[in-house]
């Protein structure tokens, strides 16, 4: 071999050694992205159902502003005050809407009683 020969192999060489060094940089750079994007499909993005018994809503201070619970009875939306003490609620049922003092009495309801079959 000659030595133009060798110094086009040399130079083919170093070519093929930083191309390996770049292809070798590449492939571990989308290993370590491959468990995030992994998670990113796992996860999905938000669900779109939230699913709780009881929601607080919170002023920026961290303070208490307002529940909604729900239980057997229905679903009841209690409104607090700054002291952070009841105020007063909204309690929706099977057919009334109630709306209650601080002390848990009603004050006025939209609906009428229960309907009950009548069984001969």
């Amino acid at each position: 071999m000659t030595t133009i020969e060798i110094s086009q192999l040399r130079a083919r060489l170093e070519r093929r050694e930083r191309q390996q060094r770049r292809l070798r940089r590449f492939a571990w750079g989308a290993l370590c992205l491959l468990p995030l994007g992994l998670g990113a499909f796992v996860r999905g993005g938000a669900d779109p159902v939230v699913r709780a018994e009881q929601i607080e809503l919170l002023n920026p201070a961290g303070a208490r502003q307002a529940v909604l619970s729900a239980d057997s009875s229905g679903v009841t939306l209690t409104l607090f005050g700054p002291r952070g003490k009841p105020v007063s609620a909204l309690q929706l049922g099977d057919s009334a809407l109630t709306l209650l003092d601080a002390g848990g009495q009603p004050v006025a309801t939209l609906g009428g009683p229960r309907v009950r079959h009548l069984v001969e």
